[in-house]
């Protein structure tokens, strides 16, 4: 096909233009529309779509020639978020920010001003306060110390329960040392103990009327003579303390019926228990009271130990043996015994301290 133009002013010029054959049925066309049309990857449409959510949800910064630089300082920082929060209103949704650290210390604050007074009084004096400095653990050297000691404790102990009172009494006169690292030991022991029993015999000889006179007998350091208003003579073995009278409890320089109270608190070792009660036979008035505790293991039968002390002189008035470590006694003197009756000797078990 030839087209012609008109011509201008003076001349004309024809344009001819090749025929292209095109088939009836357009099957070409098909072909060229589908090499032109890609399939597009399925993770780039949720990649369009994760911009497409991002760009409504929140604000991009421009990168155009005027757009600030990626570093810019944090005085910007006001102006931008007042920008993204425009953009929120205008596009109708406000999102709910998550609350940062320093929005936590501004609630924490806000609250800590609303405490009571005496609440923040209370707070203030805990923070002046200086702590208690913390214990430092024991040297190995004490540790050492601590265990010798244990050890001569034990070895005296045994001796004690296994001799009698002559024989204990030339035990402490030739070792001067043995009656204080005795009671040392004694010391760590009580500590160990639930309770201590001398606690109790104070609380009872303190009901009493303070003109009762007391016989403290094995008193060790005279604890119970420091504890009450009575009139007490604390005697032991060795004199640990001016107040205490050195002597043998079985024979006393005290007057006949002269006591009003007889105390034996973990007193009664040694294996001639007869002469320890009739000495205080001796010494107490009639219907005197005698106030005995012991170590529960001690006992093999509690109702022979009362028949041994009946016939002593003295009847049980009460008894207390439902404590696990110790049993507790109150005897009354009934009737006068003197020493030179025959009797049955008895004694209590040894009271042996196991290594700890």
């Amino acid at each position: 096909m030839a087209f012609e133009i008109p011509p201008w002013d003076k001349g004309a010029q024809v344009i001819k233009f090749k025929p292209v054959q095109t088939p009836s049925n357009g099957t070409a066309i098909k072909s060229v529309s589908k090499k032109l049309k890609k399939k597009k990857p399925k993770t780039k449409k949720k990649q369009t779509k994760q911009t497409t959510n991002e760009s409504s949800s929140t604000f991009r910064m421009g990168r155009g020639p005027l757009a600030p630089p990626a570093n810019s300082d944090s005085s910007d920082d006001d102006a931008d978020e007042g920008i993204r929060a425009m953009h929120k209103v205008r596009i109708g949704r406000i999102e709910k920010q998550k609350a940062t650290p320093a929005g936590k210390n501004a609630k924490e604050n806000k609250k800590q001003l609303n405490l009571k007074p005496a609440l923040v009084q209370a707070a203030v004096e805990a923070m002046e306060a200086t702590p208690t400095p913390t214990p430092q653990p024991a040297s190995l050297a004490n540790k050492f110390q601590t265990e010798l000691m244990g050890g001569r404790f034990r070895y005296i102990n045994e001796q004690l329960y296994t001799m009698d009172s002559k024989k204990a009494e030339s035990l402490f006169r030739s070792d001067v040392d043995a009656f204080a690292a005795y009671h040392a030991g004694y010391r760590q022991q009580v500590e160990k103990w639930p309770a201590n029993p001398l606690t109790r015999i104070i609380k009872m000889v303190k009901r009493l009327p303070k003109t009762a006179v007391i016989g403290d007998f094995g008193c060790g350091e005279g604890k119970l003579a420091e504890s009450v208003p009575n009139k007490v003579y604390s005697m032991d073995l060795v004199s640990s303390k001016p107040n205490i009278i050195a002597c043998n409890i079985t024979n006393t320089h005290l007057e006949a019926q002269s006591l009003d109270v007889a105390v034996y608190c973990l007193s009664l070792m040694g294996t001639n228990l007869n002469d320890y009660l009739l000495e205080a036979n001796r010494v107490l008035k009639l219907h005197g009271n005698v106030y005995i505790a012991e170590i529960q293991s001690r006992f093999e039968d509690v109702r022979e130990f009362v028949r041994s002390m009946t016939a002593l002189g003295f009847d049980l008035v009460k008894k207390d043996v439902a404590m696990n470590y110790f049993y507790f006694f109150h005897f009354r003197k009934m009737r006068h015994v003197g020493k030179v009756v025959k009797l049955k000797p008895f004694s209590l078990k040894p009271c042996l301290y196991r290594k700890r």
